[in-house]
């Protein structure tokens, strides 16, 4: 009896012991099973938060481990990361291929220029070549005009008496003299030949032998002209005597005036000081058949010719 009585005290103490741990354990098993459901409804990282905390204190962050991200802010995380590599290297293929297209448009625009250069340095040359082509045309044809006045002169010598061509070509240079014979037949050469001067005959005849292209006998005889003047007037400013005009006005006087009107008009045309000279070296009436006969050949330069001699 009495050790039923013990055990039913310690019956009750043990019950009123478990008792009192269930009325302190409750409200605290209540109190974080309520903190437990409004974190889990609030999507509130508790231990992230704690451990956050930890970090701010100095001497308890060495001891705290970092806070893990949750899985879904990790992968969303990784999600961002990757769509900003991905834009990051999609902007540096749009830029390579830019690059790229410059660089392209810049080659072609460099051979282009390249092209114009080149089409530019043709046209240049071709322009060359034409303008070159254009004056040896303009220098053929003077040449041209220039031996047909010269044949033209040479056949008015060779239709003059051979004493009166003669007497004139003493007169000329050796280079003029050999000019008009070369244009001229063997009759006509022959007969001038022989009555000139004998010494200047003998030079002209060996020359004829060797005798070069018209364009050279061309140089040769203005050359020669040229440095008979240059001398003939630097001897007449040391002597202070000019060239006599009486044996020129005689010379034209005598001749035909048909001959004469031509030879003065080709003489003219070559070198119109001369021709003038002429006409002025002749007497009064000489002057007036010689221009009637240049009328009627070419009125135009005979107007001009008589102007002139006004003038002066």
């Amino acid at each position: 009896m009495a050790k039923t009585v013990v055990d039913e005290e310690l019956d009750e103490e043990t019950g009123g012991g478990f008792s009192r741990f269930l009325f302190f354990m409750t409200p605290i098993l209540f109190t974080v099973v309520l903190l437990g459901v409004l974190l889990t409804l609030f999507n509130i990282d508790f231990r992230n938060t704690m451990i956050d905390w930890g970090n701010r204190i100095p001497l308890v962050k060495n001891l705290v481990p970092d806070p893990i991200a949750p899985e879904g802010e990790a992968t969303d995380a990784a999600k961002e990361e990757q769509k900003q590599r991905e834009s990051t290297e999609a902007t540096v293929k749009e830029l390579k291929e830019q690059l790229a297209k410059q660089q392209a448009e810049l080659q072609t625009a460099n051979q282009q220029a390249a092209e114009q250069q080149e089409k530019v340095k043709e046209l240049q040359e071709q322009l060359a070549s034409v303008q070159q082509k254009e004056n040896d045309q303009q220098q053929a044809a003077e040449l041209e005009a220039y031996q047909k006045e010269v044949k033209k002169l040479a056949n008015l010598y060779a239709e003059m008496s051979p004493s009166k061509a003669a007497a004139i070509f003493n007169k000329l240079t050796t280079e003029e003299s050999l000019q008009m014979l070369s244009v001229m037949n063997n009759e006509s050469k022959v007969a001038i030949l022989e009555k000139m001067d004998p010494q200047k005959a003998a030079n002209l005849s060996i020359k004829l032998k060797d005798v070069k292209t018209s364009e050279d006998l061309a140089i040769a005889a203005l050359q020669s002209r040229l440095k008979m003047e240059s001398t003939a007037d630097t001897a007449a400013t040391a002597s202070g005597v000019g060239l006599s005009d009486t044996e020129l006005g005689q010379t034209f006087s005598s001749m035909a005036a048909t001959d004469a009107a031509k030879l003065v008009l080709q003489t003219y045309k070559l070198s119109p000081e001369k021709g003038l000279k002429i006409l002025k070296s002749v007497n009064g009436t000489a002057r007036s058949k010689i221009l009637t006969e240049m009328a009627k050949s070419d009125e135009k330069t005979s107007v001009k010719i008589l102007n002139q001699l006004v003038s002066k």
